[in-house]
């Protein structure tokens, strides 16, 4: 396979409080690519966030950055049903907000956790064996 790791930029109002949200997600902070203005997050050596300030996100693109309707919702999946509701509710302790009720279909729980700018991570652990259609 071609591709080795994801990295997912976003663009953020508050650099530090964003930081704060994005440990306690459980993400760890690179300090080799963290600086005033932007903060690389890793969740795994493939999953990789990073956060940037605005303006330091708009010199990546000629676009105009979103400020309003969600575009995009990342997940990460986690062990168990324990180890979701652990993070979510650090990362709203730390500032996040909850758009949504946790779903528990059986084989699958999760929660939603917007960070204060509004992107939107889905906290995920299944169980693909109770799965009443069979799938896996």
């Amino acid at each position: 396979m071609a591709i080795t790791q994801i990295y997912i930029n976003l663009p953020v109002t508050d650099l530090e409080v964003s930081k704060k949200v994005y440990t306690a997600l459980g993400g760890t902070i690179n300090p080799d690519f963290t600086g005033d203005t932007s903060a690389q997050v890793s969740f795994a050596d493939a999953i990789v966030v990073q956060l940037m300030t605005r303006e330091t996100f708009a010199s990546f693109t000629k676009r105009s950055t979103s400020d309003g309707p969600i575009e995009v919702i990342n997940a990460l999946a986690a062990g168990s049903r324990e180890e979701v509701d652990r993070l979510a509710d650090a990362a709203l302790a730390a500032g996040g907000t909850e758009p949504r009720e946790a779903q528990d279909m059986g084989w699958l729980y999760n929660r939603a956790v917007d960070d204060p700018d509004g992107h939107s991570w889905e906290l995920l652990a299944y169980n693909p064996d109770a799965m009443s259609d069979g799938r896996s």
